[in-house]
C-alpha cells in the first residue's frame, strides 16, 4: 500500500472515531433534555433550593479546592449499596433526579470517589462536624487496622487549615445545602445546620 493511501486510510478511520463518538456524546447529553422535558424543569411539589450568597461563596471554595476531584454529588439507582452506604441511620438515601440540580451551575456532580458520595450529606453532620473535619480530615471516621496494631486514618483528605474563618463558613453553608431538595428524612427529623 502506497504511503497516501494509508495515510487517507488513516484520516478516513479517524473521522469515523470523531463522529462515532461525537454522535454518542449528542445522544447522551443534548438530546435527552430535548425529549423529556422533566429533565430540566422542576413541578411545583418539587422545590428547589436557591442559593444564598454564603452558599454561591462557598461553591467557589469547593471548585477551588478541588472537592469535585474526589467527591460525587449523585446517588446512583443502578448501583447495589449506594442508597445504604450514604443514607442515615435507618434510612437508605433515595437515589439523585435531575430536577435537583436544576440551579446549579455549574453541575458538579464528580466522576471520581476517592471519598464518600456528598450527594445527601446535607443537615446529616453538624456545621460544627464539618467544620473540624475540614481542620483535621484524618481524625474524624474510622481507623484501619494492618494486622492488628498501628492504626492509620481512614481519610486520605488533606487538611483545609489555610481556609479563612469566612471561607470555611461559606463551604459548610454549601455543604449543608446538598441532597437537601428532597426531604428524605422527614420522618427522623434529624435536619441540622
Amino acid at each position: 500500500m502506497s504511503k497516501p493511501a494509508f495515510e487517507a486510510k488513516a484520516l478516513m478511520l479517524a473521522a469515523g472515531a470523531f463522529a462515532f463518538f461525537a454522535f454518542g456524546g449528542i445522544m447522551t447529553t443534548i438530546v435527552p433534555p430535548l425529549v423529556d422535558p422533566s429533565l430540566r424543569t422542576t413541578t411545583a411539589d418539587q422545590q428547589v433550593h436557591e442559593y444564598t450568597e454564603a452558599e454561591l461563596r462557598g461553591i467557589q471554595v469547593y471548585m477551588r479546592e478541588g472537592c469535585v476531584y474526589c467527591h460525587t454529588q449523585q446517588i446512583r439507582d443502578d448501583v447495589t449499596g449506594d442508597g445504604k452506604r450514604y443514607g442515615w441511620r435507618t434510612l437508605d438515601a433515595p437515589p439523585s433526579e435531575a430536577w435537583e440540580y436544576v440551579n446549579d451551575k455549574p453541575h458538579l456532580l464528580g466522576t471520581k470517589r476517592t471519598g464518600p458520595d456528598l450527594g445527601r450529606v446535607g443537615g446529616k453532620y453538624s456545621s460544627e462536624w464539618h467544620w473540624a473535619h475540614y481542620q483535621n480530615p484524618r481524625d474524624m471516621g474510622e481507623k484501619f487496622y494492618s494486622r492488628g496494631v498501628n492504626p492509620r486514618a481512614a481519610s486520605v483528605m488533606p487538611s483545609f487549615k489555610h481556609l479563612t474563618d469566612e471561607e470555611t463558613k461559606d463551604l459548610t453553608a454549601y455543604i449543608q445545602t446538598l441532597g437537601r431538595n428532597k426531604n428524605w428524612r422527614e420522618e427522623l427529623n434529624d435536619y441540622e445546620d
